[in-house]
């Protein structure tokens, strides 16, 4: 898969330091990053892989951020359930 680039430019005014606009830069990339994820353009890993984080930092981002990580369709809450079930007794 051949890789495309997607430049963001962000005007600031003069006086802003080097810190804050690294951090701007930071968090512009991650709401890209997030976006293509959301809207199915990057797998979890990719999306991961992209941001230097490890897949389940990147799924504790996602849960921090408050996005799902299940797009669409029905949460199985039975499945969920037995697994629970399953995690609790395994630790009796």
């Amino acid at each position: 898969m051949s890789a495309n680039i997607v430049r963001v430019i962000l005007e600031v005014p003069e006086d802003v330091d080097e810190q804050a606009k690294e951090i701007a830069r930071t968090c512009a990339h991650e709401a890209a990053v997030l976006s293509l994820w959301r809207e199915g353009k990057l797998t979890l890993r990719e999306a991961a892989m992209d941001l230097d984080l490890s897949y389940h930092d990147f799924l504790d981002l996602l849960a921090i951020k408050g996005i799902p990580v299940v797009h669409g369709g029905e949460i199985n809450r039975e499945a969920i359930e037995e697994a629970s079930r399953r995690l609790a007794n395994s630790h009796q």
